[in-house]
């Protein structure tokens, strides 16, 4: 668990390091990342300038952010974050563990790895999942944690090939998330 912190803190400072110093994920551009901020729902993340407000999918969706280039017609990105709120149902853990149980029988999901992290100062579930839809592949990573008996997630999403490149900034968003 020591290692999992000392690893995740310094994936942070290198984040913070390529945001505040101006690098941009692409290195195709001469302007300046500078960083934007979304509150909602009792939560306050900031993100980078290259990324932007976007629709959600889900109903459950509290606030979602995409990465500008990947935003289709409809508003929604291929390389997104989704914040959702949910209400729980029993306990904690055993929700959140439901939503993942039919993994293993449904072919177009396959389930990389799960285990427990932290969000800010509180404990969470992290769960790494491939999907598959119309050809379509993604690869996904969820992140749950408990506040006033709702069960939040932060959900980043992406194109196979795209996932890797941009998820330092779902990294930089979960070790800079403000809970209130």
């Amino acid at each position: 668990m020591k290692n999992k912190i000392l690893i995740a803190g310094i994936i942070t400072l290198i984040t913070v390091i390529f945001l505040v110093s101006g690098v941009s994920a692409d290195n195709n551009t001469d302007d300046k990342t500078t960083i934007q901020t979304l509150s909602k729902g009792g939560l306050v993340i900031h993100y980078p300038s290259d990324w932007g407000v976007s629709q959600a999918k889900s109903n459950y969706s509290i606030m979602s952010i995409s990465k500008l280039n990947s935003i289709d017609g409809a508003g929604v990105g291929q390389v997104n974050i989704n914040v959702e709120k949910k209400p729980i149902e029993g306990d904690f853990y055993s929700f959140v563990n439901s939503t993942y149980m039919s993994m293993p029988y449904d072919s177009s999901f396959n389930l990389v790895s799960s285990g427990e992290s932290i969000i800010g100062d509180r404990q969470a579930l992290e769960y790494i999942y491939t999907s598959n839809n119309n050809g379509m592949e993604r690869e996904h990573k969820a992140v749950w944690f408990e506040k006033g008996g709702q069960a939040y997630v932060l959900l980043y999403s992406a194109p196979i090939d795209q996932f890797e490149q941009n998820l330092y900034v779902f990294d930089y968003i979960l070790s800079d998330i403000q809970i209130r």
